[in-house]
């Protein structure tokens, strides 16, 4: 592997079946950035990653003689470095919006996400966790009912954090009911998911998951 300081052209170390990674690889695919992706297993960082990453995780952007960790950091220096299309509103009130959305995205979906597929819990815990998730994706519908993006008209940052969990649902054995109460969310994650940057974003082992 060609060492991350001498790299001259942009770089993403990226867990294949990692949803945090996969936020990323989306915002590469909506603009068009040319990048090596670098298949990186995040339970075994290199040294190298570590020097760069304090947390010890992925995703991990190496452009040129900079190396950024972080998701959302990742996210938002794409959308500033490569303006067009924006994923991000102009004005400082609705980025600060959207930014908000993120942070609550984080907190609560990939919170409960992760805990269900990474700690070791208890039956019951696991029920409840699951049972809490799906009561947040479903909470969505009138969102998703009156824009067609998460509280958006166009597609944005806070969507590539979205879909990936919305994604993995089969991973963890929850199912979105297809009725009419949630209509908005099936029709949002059809919209979604059969996007050209969405399809071309998931990984091998992604494609596994769920099909079309």
């Amino acid at each position: 592997m060609v060492s991350i300081n001498k790299r001259t052209s942009m770089a993403l170390f990226s867990d294949a079946g990692d949803h945090y990674c996969q936020r990323v690889r989306i915002v590469l695919e909506e603009k068009g950035i040319s990048s090596e992706i670098i298949d990186t297993d995040k339970n075994k960082l290199s040294n190298e990653i570590l020097e760069v990453s304090p947390y010890a995780t992925l995703p991990v952007l190496v452009d040129r003689d900079v190396a950024l960790y972080d998701s959302v950091t990742l996210m938002e220096y794409l959308d500033e470095r490569f303006p067009h299309p924006p994923l991000l509103p102009v004005y400082p009130v609705s980025r600060a919006n959207m930014r908000l959305y993120i942070k609550r995205i984080n907190n609560d979906w990939c919170h409960l996400f992760d805990s269900i597929v990474n700690d070791k819990l208890k039956e019951s815990e696991q029920k409840k966790m699951k049972k809490q998730l799906k009561s947040l994706i479903l909470s969505t519908n009138p969102i998703f009912k009156e824009k067609p993006y998460f509280m958006n008209e166009e597609f944005s940052l806070v969507d590539c954090c979205i879909a990936p969990i919305l994604w993995r649902l089969p991973q963890v054995g929850i199912e979105i009911p297809k009725d009419a109460k949630n209509k908005p969310i099936n029709e949002y994650m059809k919209k979604v998911f059969t996007r050209k940057a969405f399809l071309n974003s998931l990984t091998e082992i992604e494609k596994e998951i769920r099909s079309l």
